[in-house]
């Protein structure tokens, strides 16, 4: 060839292959990684894993060097961009020295309260404080002082602090499954190594700021990286510009090449399958500080702007959702092949749960679109999941979860080589489940909770759990270290017809940060998995039960919050 060129880096953070973490399959590497943690604390890690991924990135593109210089080939590297505005990394924080941990979260609970009705002022001091703490290893904080930057108008700030969030994801120290995204570390690399071996770049950054303004969004993307069509059109306008002016050895301005350029013409089906995509995708992968029905909604829109058949293939969605069956062995999946609104697996059409999010957004879209089509979804929901006289259980697999990010990311990609826990644990203060209910109904749940301990920490945790449904508070439970078994019931009177969400609100851990942090790598050190985060609570069974005539609304043994 005559020129290579490079579109990589979004995926070099090792988001996907734990081989590094305190979760790592091996004992060696868990080994290498207590010792990482205790010379460098939480940083070490991080350090670790930066130098292992400059060290293979730098030798990978000076392996293509030798290989191009060899053959006379001229190389073009593409540094990515990524989305800015729209995609959230939300991830609790690691063990914090003292009694910052706590300090922390209850700074988070002010902050998104503050953000939700526009405090943004009183949200941002939350911020700077949580960044203070966490010693800017945590992405949430960045992501709420981004918020509260761009509620006051601070546009620029905003978008320097979703690079840092951005920066903070490192994989190293995960508690949730993250993103693809290239770090500022990974695309200055790529500028670096373009300078060193005499490489052309086409920076994306500045291509797209220039062309679209400084915040990149879902105008370029369709989730945290993958672009949208006239993100492909600049994009590629771009590299078309750099690739012609090293063969014709005449530049021409990029700028002059996309205005040239004719819109890529994309038939309605395919279009309106990767909106619908989508929004699937970021239902499953998002970790959002807020709602995520408003970016779902947003892309279904898409979709069905682009073809009307987007509506049926909606439904088809909450079909499939509303079986067991594998995939492509139901009647929805099968009826989706002949729709030219054709979804495949690569737009997250097999998946494990009842996809809490995904369905409501679906639901409210099918509600403006078409009364007949949200009946219809509404009713293969009810048919399937509604809690009936029959004992369901919401966590054995946890198909009922609300939202299945939230679990500490080994046990959220289940690795064949690991064996699978019993037991759900939240590394986060509170954990949600769907329960579907018909009108009218009154449901009896069974609870075996607990709030579990720290190996080599003797003092044991005893506090009482909030329940919420809806939002609404309906009073909390007695829990502690030993598993505990505990009743209730939630009157017709709090239940809507169709999706509902029951939330476990955990007592913080009380532990001093430094001690908990030690106790992890001492199991480390023997060769056993740790955890670098909290885990506030611990579910063993949640069974919901439809008790026709369950006399009293309020639950039974649930002292009123």
């Amino acid at each position: 060839p005559d020129v290579i060129l490079v579109f990589a880096g979004n995926n070099w953070t090792l988001l996907e292959t734990p081989e590094f973490s305190p979760y790592a399959r091996s004992v060696e590497d868990r080994l290498e990684y207590a010792a990482a943690l205790r010379e460098g604390g939480v940083l070490g890690p991080i350090e670790r894993a930066a130098r292992m991924l400059l060290r293979r990135a730098g030798a990978a593109l000076a392996q293509l060097n030798v290989l191009a210089r060899s053959k006379g080939i001229s190389v073009v590297l593409m540094i990515p961009e990524v989305n800015l505005a729209d995609w959230e990394n939300r991830q609790p924080v690691v063990w914090l020295p003292g009694d910052r941990t706590r300090s922390w979260h209850q700074s988070r609970r002010r902050a998104v309260k503050g953000l939700a009705l526009g405090e943004w002022k009183s949200a941002e001091q939350e911020a700077r404080q949580m960044i203070h703490w966490d010693g800017s290893t945590c992405p949430t904080s960045w992501r709420i002082l981004a918020r509260a930057l761009l509620g006051q108008g601070r546009e620029s700030q905003a978008r320097s602090a979703c690079r840092a969030e951005v920066d903070s994801n490192q994989y190293a120290n995960l508690g949730f499954l993250g993103a693809p995204q290239a770090t500022p570390m990974v695309q200055g690399l790529l500028a670096k190594a373009a300078s060193n071996f005499g490489f052309h770049t086409v920076d994306l950054p500045a291509v797209f700021a220039e062309h679209f303004g400084d915040f990149p969004d879902r105008r370029l993307f369709l989730d945290y990286c993958h672009l949208t069509v006239p993100g492909m059109k600049v994009a590629m306008g771009a590299a078309a510009a750099k690739v012609t002016g090293i063969l014709e050895d005449a530049a021409r301005p990029w700028r002059d090449v996309v205005s040239d350029l004719p819109d890529p013409q994309v038939d309605s089906g395919p279009d309106a399958a990767a909106k619908l995509g989508a929004a699937v995708h970021c239902a499953h992968r998002l970790a959002s500080l807020g709602p995520k029905g408003p970016i779902l909604e947003y892309w279904c829109g898409k979709a069905l702007d682009s073809s009307a058949e987007a509506a049926q293939a909606m439904l088809d969605i909450v079909r499939v959702r509303s079986t067991l069956l594998p995939e492509t062995l139901n009647a929805a999946q099968r009826h989706n092949l002949e729709s030219a609104c054709k979804l495949t697996p690569q737009h997250g059409w097999r998946y494990d749960f009842i996809d809490a999010d995904m369905t409501a957004s679906l639901l409210n879209v099918l509600r403006a679109q078409s009364s007949e089509l949200h009946t219809r979804a509404l009713q293969a929901l009810l048919d399937r999941h509604a809690v009936s006289d029959r004992a369901r259980e919401l966590l054995h697999p946890p198909f009922y979860l609300w939202e299945p990010l939230e679990r500490f990311y080994p046990e959220a990609m289940a690795p064949g080589a690991l064996p699978g826990r019993a037991t759900l644990r939240s590394p986060w203060p509170s954990t949600s489940f769907c329960l579907v209910s018909e009108d009218k109904a009154a449901i009896e749940l069974a609870l075996c909770a607990r709030l579990p301990g720290i190996d080599g920490l003797e003092e044991r945790r005893q506090g009482r759990v909030g329940v919420r449904v809806n939002g609404q508070p309906l009073g909390s439970l007695s829990v502690g270290p030993s598993w505990g078994r505990h009743r209730f019931r939630i009157g017709p009177g709090r239940l809507r017809c169709g999706l509902n969400k029951l939330t476990l609100s955990w007592p913080a851990p009380h532990w001093p940060g430094e001690m908990a942090l030690d106790a992890a790598v001492s199991r480390l050190e023997r060769g056993l998995q740790a955890d670098l985060h909290p885990v506030f609570g611990e579910v063993f069974q949640l069974q919901a039960i439809c008790r026709s005539g369950a006399g009293k609304a309020e639950p039974e043994r649930l002292r009123a919050s």
